[in-house]
């Protein structure tokens, strides 16, 4: 069986002390969602190398109303149990997959790459990606690529293990096809808490745009999730996967915060 390691989150003195370094100090350092436990609502640090300017989104718009749920870890023998929920709430959602474990949970993958949810790259050994030499993060990004290609996926989006990104991951992961994701709301499962902790901590974060991130891996998450979706639906918010939370957040940028959020010009 292969060990994974949980992220470490940096205590928030020292975060908010790093986040005020000098762009040129701050090379080689954590992430934010890396150093903070979640990103923020900014382009950088959630969708880091995007074309969208998430300062342009009009979150009240009915077409922004969407949240992005992210299931991490898999496949996992979990996953048709979380597919049923999905299916009963019309909820949808993206698995991000270890490639090295594709061989073990080949049918089940296969399940979900059909099921009308979307897959995504989770890396092929989930290691923390920023501390590999170029070669490294490049294998682990093919290797897994290969492994979603033998239950017909092609993925779009890429989660970086951790939280755990710079420029040049996300750069490499554009190279491969690929978007990078952090998330607003950390379901915090992988300490091993009860399903009643965890639906609360993702329920105070439900808003429109937010980008849930849990693990298929734990039980309690899949027994949290029926709650979960239940609330949301209760504010009037539709669970999407992350292309369609892309598409969702692109519809609701408007000319008036345009022009107060110009686009940066790139070089």
């Amino acid at each position: 069986m292969m060990t994974l390691f949980r992220r470490a989150v940096l205590p928030l003195g020292l975060a908010a002390a790093l986040l005020c370094l000098p762009a040129s100090v701050m090379a080689g350092q954590r992430s934010y969602a890396a150093t903070h436990g979640a990103a923020p609502f900014v382009t950088r640090h959630l969708i880091p190398g995007s074309d969208i300017d998430l300062a342009q989104v009009d979150l009240t718009l009915p077409t922004a109303k969407v949240v992005a749920l992210t299931i991490d870890d898999g496949p996992d023998g979990h996953d048709p149990h979380i597919l049923d929920i999905l299916r009963a709430h019309g909820a949808k959602a993206t698995f991000f997959y270890i490639g090295a474990k594709i061989p073990e949970h080949h049918d089940i993958a296969r399940m979900v790459a059909t099921s009308g949810n979307e897959v995504g790259s989770h890396t092929q050994t989930h290691p923390m990606t920023t501390d590999l030499k170029p070669a490294e993060r490049e294998w682990n990004l093919a290797q897994a690529e290969k492994a979603l290609a033998s239950v017909g996926v092609t993925a779009t989006w890429f989660r970086p293990p951790y939280g755990d990104v710079d420029d040049a991951l996300a750069a490499l992961a554009r190279r491969h096809g690929m978007a990078t994701v952090l998330w607003t709301a950390d379901s915090q499962d992988w300490k091993d808490t009860g399903p009643d902790i965890i639906r609360q901590r993702i329920v105070e974060r439900l808003a429109p745009g937010a980008v849930v991130l849990m693990h298929s891996t734990k039980a309690a998450t899949v027994a949290a999730l029926p709650a979960i979706l239940e609330e949301g639906e209760r504010r009037g918010l539709r669970f999407v996967t992350m292309s369609d939370w892309d598409a969702a957040m692109r519809q609701s940028v408007t000319p008036e915060l345009a022009l107060l959020h110009p686009a940066p010009r790139r070089r």
